[in-house]
């Protein structure tokens, strides 16, 4: 038996897939990541050690490393890595997975699995995970052998990045991880079938920069595709180059300043009286990276009225996004963009600074009105010295932060104080689920 690191037939150093494993995660910059072991990937933990450029941080139990993976790809924008065992330590990744799944968070987690010639025997400790997980993983693998261990890696972090990120499963016999092959890291990926678009189609965008020049009431609705893509410097340009006001979604928080006089605050059923004033009164709306969920729209029928009336003279909506399936998934729009929010921002941008249009002077009217509407119906509460008001709390965090905290919660009440009176800078600022 060759030693590791011995050149094979093909002049390329083998090494033992657990050695392979920690070298790809070198290659892909990977510098922390979270786990729990066990004896299906006790191999894997046993030769961290001779990798001390990454970091691990041991978890209490698996769940806890999966979520504590997803916050790091939420506040970093990296890859969030984590590694469980076989069996109920990898079925212990589910729920975490769904969260990341939901809300486009790019996960790669490695879970250990039996050996190959034991899989389907009900072996110990034995779990069809990519089976359980197929439904709420953007890929999943089940690698066959210690030659596909790179590539599969290497295709596993370029899913979990690329066109809607999300969690991307690897699981990993025990005879793959102590087996040994040459080890060669693929430059490029090619997969069939998968060419996440990233640029939006020409025609698309001069048709959308031509409704926005003609509408008199717009309003832009964005959401997380905003702080996924780094759009948020496109965002703002547009809103301050048209005039044109800004709401978000409780996903989009920090994707705009929160502070901005353009900023009409969180859209939908726990949002800001303004913010669904707008809505229903715009002539048209230009959705960014979101996907017009229910606790945003309500009764579909009932949603943005005036914007897909054309008697009422409405312009439509466009819908920007990087996922085909979410646009006209629960709101039929007028313009469809699909590509990154980024890119289509910085292409639209380009179109409307050739336009000869007093932006202006063509919105003041409206934005008139929404600052009337605001100012009848501020967002507040009833102040009170003999209890603390949690929206007193939030309040008083944004004053000694100086709005510079990054801001986590819970699902509930919690969640939509924070939401409302925290008024978030910059992207990455609010990790939450939505």
């Amino acid at each position: 038996m060759k030693k590791d690191g011995e050149k094979g037939g093909g002049g390329l150093a083998k090494l033992k897939g657990y050695q392979i494993f920690w070298e790809c995660l070198l290659k892909e910059g990977v510098d922390l990541i979270f786990g729990y072991p066990g004896g299906a990937v006790i191999n894997l933990y046993d030769e961290m050690v001779n990798y001390p450029q990454i970091r691990h941080i041991l978890t209490r139990h698996e769940q806890g490393a999966i979520h504590a993976a997803d916050g790091y790809a939420r506040s970093t924008g990296k890859p969030g890595v984590a590694i469980v065992t076989s069996g109920p330590g990898a079925t212990n990744t589910v729920t975490g997975i769904a969260t990341a799944c939901m809300d486009s968070s790019p996960l790669v987690v490695f879970t250990g699995q039996v050996p190959t010639a034991l899989i389907g025997n009900d072996a110990f400790q034995e779990a069809d995970i990519v089976g359980i997980t197929r439904p709420c993983t953007k890929h999943n693998f089940l690698v066959k052998s210690t030659e596909e261990l790179a590539k599969t890696i290497r295709e596993a972090f370029y899913i979990a990045t690329t066109g809607r990120p999300g969690p991307v499963l690897v699981d990993m016999p025990k005879d793959v991880i102590v087996g040994e092959a040459e080890f060669e890291y693929p430059e490029k990926v090619h997969i069939r079938g998968y060419h996440p678009s990233t640029r939006g189609h020409p025609q698309q965008v001069r048709k959308a920069a031509q409704l926005i020049a003609k509408a008199r009431r717009p309003l832009i609705y964005a959401g997380g595709g905003i702080i996924i893509s780094g759009a948020h410097e496109e965002l703002r340009e547009l809103a301050e180059l048209t005039y044109t006001p800004v709401t978000l979604t409780l996903m989009g928080l920090g994707g705009f300043p929160g502070d901005h006089p353009l900023f009409l605050g969180m859209l939908g059923m726990h949002g800001t009286y303004v913010a669904n004033m707008a809505i229903t009164h715009c002539d048209l709306i230009i959705a960014v990276g979101a996907r017009f969920d229910d606790r945003v729209t309500g009764k579909l029928e009932a949603f943005a009225p005036r914007a897909r009336d054309a008697r009422e003279g409405g312009l439509g909506i466009i819908h920007i996004d990087v996922d085909p399936t979410s646009i006209s998934k629960n709101v039929e729009v007028n313009v469809p963009i699909v590509g990154d929010a980024k890119n289509i921002l910085s292409q639209m941008l380009e179109a409307l600074r050739d336009m000869d249009v007093n932006w202006e002077g063509k919105h003041g009217d409206w934005l008139a009105q929404l600052r009337d509407w605001d100012s009848q119906h501020p967002l507040q509460y009833t102040y009170s010295e003999k209890v603390i008001k949690p929206q007193y709390v939030v309040e008083k965090l944004y004053e000694v932060s100086q709005g510079e905290a990054i801001i986590t919660t819970e699902v509930g009440q919690n969640q939509m104080w924070a939401a409302l009176f925290y008024r978030y800078k910059r992207p990455r600022q609010f990790i939450t689920s939505g």
